[in-house]
């Protein structure tokens, strides 16, 4: 993605008689920077006793919308800040110079309200999303050939039907758009070329119209799907909404502004293996139960997909963090585990304070409050690791009772600043237990998604990645038994 400016005037939604010239820019961080020649008046003033003058507060008001226009494009942008202002007159409102940054802007718009539900549906591409649907509206096939000739190829368009999903009350759609084929005749280049270009989109349609801010929430969990399945962290490519102008008319409008996760165009790279995808699942079967098991484990998955998300940190706060992730996702996974039954743990406490009845209140509130029938760490782990496939958990780990000490011991060292996790002076080995970690907590997954055992085996033996760190982390727990 290129740098964008645009051009225009801008003003309070309250005040659209005090227009400000100025320039939006949007830069490849996704960061949205108004930079106006003038401003507005955000301070706050109190007036003096006896109309002696006014005070000026050090907080300023907020200003949650801007409009503004650039040609003929309308503009609103939302959840502004302002960074710098300067001028002579500044506390008599006189203002030569004002930044703002802006979290969001709405391309296409002037909307009164975020609040304001007028949206029927929302676009989002993906990265990696069309090799993830794993179908193609062109056919290749390459036909017999005649005598010394070569083999004649031959390109078809097909368009697909859009395949579906539901929701609860929201419809999903993954449809597929592909251009006309395009013939350019370069006459002086002495080129001509032939070709055509395809891209996958997710379509949200809720029963009613919703607010802006309705969508976010679901296209964060497909953007985290897409992460899970690529082993790769998947920004979103493009954002729109789309609503129903006053004379029936659909108008799309680009949501712009900071994502959770970009790829650099410098980075991108042309990796195409998959832990799974389409080709292992039906769209239809996989959307809703994706969307239930991420609501229902969504803190776990929002810190195991985090670490994709933001690649760079010490090794021992992104291994707290995963041991964080699988201590949470056990707890939302399996709720009801625990060590002992439930009748002879509440048989057990009633007993323990029937014998120290004659005790101090705090030792009794002690023991009444203190006593939990949850499990340790340790046998959340290996409940945990017992959830996919057999043989796929045992070739990625090798001993799951070695994997589960190690990682509680570092997760208690971490958390609790022992001295023993400063001292360790091995920073390798603790990176292949924070990957084999993250490897096997996809695997679960994608056990609890109902992804078949043969495609959880092949992401453990054919995923370069994951192979490796797996043969590595296998290598220290072999050298810890010598």
């Amino acid at each position: 993605m290129s740098n964008r400016t645009w051009r225009g005037y801008w003003w309070e939604p309250g005040t659209p008689d005090r227009k400000v010239p100025g320039t939006l820019s949007y830069d490849q961080s996704g960061q949205l920077r108004l930079e106006l020649v003038g401003g507005f008046d955000i301070t706050i003033r109190e007036s003096l006793p006896h109309g002696n003058g006014y005070t000026v507060k050090a907080e300023t008001r907020p200003v949650l919308l801007i409009h503004g226009t650039s040609g003929n494009e309308k503009f609103t942008l939302m959840d502004n800040s302002c960074t710098h202002t300067s001028g002579s007159g500044f506390f008599d409102g006189e203002i030569t110079k004002q930044d703002w940054i802006s979290i969001r802007a709405l391309r296409g718009i002037h909307l009164a309200s975020t609040e304001t539900a007028i949206f029927i549906r929302s676009h989002l591409r993906l990265e990696r999303l069309l090799h993830w649907a794993n179908k193609s509206d062109f056919t290749l096939s390459i036909q017999e050939p005649e005598g010394d000739r070569p083999r004649p190829h031959r390109v078809e368009r097909r368009p697909l039907v859009p395949t579906t999903a539901q929701h609860d009350d929201l419809s999903i759609s993954l449809r597929l758009l592909s251009n006309d084929f395009r013939y350019d005749d370069d006459i002086v280049a002495n080129e001509r070329t032939l070709g055509g270009k395809e891209r996958a989109v997710l379509t949200f349609t809720p029963p009613s119209p919703v607010p802006c801010k309705h969508f976010d929430e679901i296209e964060k969990d497909f953007q985290d799907l897409l992460t899970l399945c690529s082993y790769e962290p998947c920004g979103a490519l493009n954002r729109s909404l789309v609503y129903e102008t006053p004379d029936g008319h659909a108008k799309e409008v680009e949501v712009i502004g900071r994502q959770v996760y970009r790829t650099a165009t410098e980075k991108r790279k042309a990796d195409g293996h998959m832990l799974f995808s389409l080709a292992d699942v039906d769209f239809s079967e996989l959307a809703p139960k994706w969307l239930r098991l991420k609501s229902g484990a969504r803190t776990g998955c929002n810190i195991l997909f985090g670490l994709r998300y933001i690649a760079k940190g010490y090794v021992g706060t992104r291994l707290l963090g995963v041991a964080t992730a699988a201590e949470s996702l056990h707890a939302a996974l399996r709720p009801k585990t625990t060590p002992i039954a439930k009748s002879e743990y509440r048989r057990l406490k009633k007993k323990l304070l029937a014998a120290i009845f004659d005790e101090p209140d705090n030792l009794i509130q002690f023991v009444n409050t203190g006593l939990h029938n949850n499990p340790t760490y340790n046998e959340r782990m290996l409940e945990l690791s017992s959830i996919p496939d057999r043989h796929a958990v045992d070739a990625l780990l090798g001993s799951r009772e070695q994997w589960s000490t190690m990682l509680r011991k570092s997760r208690n060292d971490l958390a609790h600043a022992n001295e023993r996790s400063s001292q360790e002076d091995r920073n390798s080995r603790a990176f292949l237990l924070l990957e084999v970690t993250y490897a096997l907590l996809c695997l679960v997954l994608m056990s609890e998604l109902g992804i078949s055992s043969d495609a959880q085996r092949k992401a453990v033996k054919d995923h370069p990645r994951i192979s490796y760190i797996s043969r590595e982390f296998k290598k220290e727990l072999t050298s810890d038994k010598q």
